[in-house]
């Protein structure tokens, strides 16, 4: 459902909540939609967010347990959903902050862009193994996941909590697996190896279930497009910094919601490349600093992520490109299911979302 009386300079997104049933299947819970403010001292087009406190369902149920996720400032309920994308290698003394990923099931699947989890490739950081036509092994000793925010109500609660909830600053959550959709390119010069060629610059990743966690908390995705004029809202980790292991370390990185409005759409860019971007993509009026890669990009009054940031483009300002959503729904992930066959399927938590004005 729509956001009561929107207006045009209204920002907000609308926040799903999950539980399990008694069956041990995810369901839907509740509704709620959040206001992005503006804090003091920035514009409404470039801003950290006012802090402001909410709970999330007022609804009865189990879900009234899990207060880790359901109740905190805007910010810290944007954060259950918007994360930080990290990698490390065993023996690393800081874990390397490389863009910006979001959930879109309670089971844990996350998005992000295809490129974000190229940068150890990129950084050498890491070597690759090829296993077979289409797949491919980093080396064992590096690992990727997201932070989590600890929830500062938690520490001076009057009721139980497990102590790992109410002493944390943050959680580390690794990845089960990572998919993206590409191939190499062998080179007609025998000294220069194969040049990765991303189809889409999307991925998909699980990361693992944390049972003291609790559900993870999506945005909603959807078969639903967007046209030029629309109302672009990315929100990501811009420049963040790398975080040192072994404690002392309380950097939380901070989130920057980035306003424009969609310029160009480019739906058959896989054959026709019209732009440098992977995959169907669209252009928007945006200022996008490095590491929103893999940011959501919500688009009109913010029910629906329909774009994931690849890019800025050229020395402009406000000129960035996004990866469309909705085609990416139809490709076969891991057994061949794709992204509609899980949404229909009802199984890892992902809402589906129907109605006009999406």
């Amino acid at each position: 459902m729509p956001p009561e009386n929107p207006t045009s300079d209204t920002i907000g997104v609308l926040k799903s909540i999950w539980k399990k049933n008694e069956a041990g299947l995810w369901v839907g819970h509740d509704l709620k939609g959040l206001d992005l403010k503006p804090r003091e001292g920035f514009s409404k087009d470039y801003f950290k967010l006012e802090s402001e406190v909410s709970l999330l369902t007022k609804m009865p149920g189990p879900v009234m347990n899990n207060f880790f996720a359901t109740f905190g400032t805007t910010e810290f309920l944007l954060r259950q959903s918007i994360v930080p994308v990290v990698a490390w290698n065993d023996g690393d003394e800081e874990i390397r902050c490389i863009g910006t990923g979001f959930f879109i099931s309670a089971s844990g699947l996350l998005m992000t862009a295809a490129h974000v989890l190229r940068d150890p490739v990129d950084e050498n950081y890491t070597s690759l193994t090829r296993v077979d036509t289409n797949a491919h092994l980093f080396d064992e000793k590096l690992h990727f996941g997201i932070l989590l925010p600890g929830n500062p109500a938690m520490r001076n609660a009057p009721f139980d909590v497990h102590p790992i909830v109410r002493e944390a600053k943050w959680f580390m959550c690794p990845f089960e697996w990572a998919y993206h959709w590409g191939r190499e390119v062998e080179s007609p010069l025998l000294h220069k190896k194969p040049e990765y060629k991303s189809e889409v610059d999307i991925a998909i990743c699980k990361v693992r279930e944390q049972p003291v966690i609790g559900p993870y908390q999506p945005l909603n995705i959807g078969l639903y497009n967007l046209k030029i004029g629309d109302r672009a809202v990315a929100i990501g980790y811009p420049e963040m910094r790398n975080i040192r292991l072994g404690g002392g370390d309380d950097y939380q990185p901070e989130l920057v919601v980035s306003v424009g409005s969609v310029t160009t759409v480019h739906p058959d860019n896989m054959s026709e490349k019209k732009n440098a971007t992977p995959g169907p993509n669209f252009e928007f009026s945006a200022k996008i600093p490095g590491k929103m890669s893999g940011s959501p990009i919500l688009v009109g009054n913010g029910i629906i992520t329909k774009g994931v940031v690849s890019r800025s483009l050229g020395s402009q300002d406000n000129h960035a490109s996004g990866c469309l959503i909705a085609p990416v729904m139809y490709l076969p992930l891991l057994g061949d299911k794709s992204l509609l066959d899980l949404m229909k399927t009802g199984n890892e938590g992902i809402a589906n979302m129907i109605g006009s004005g999406l």
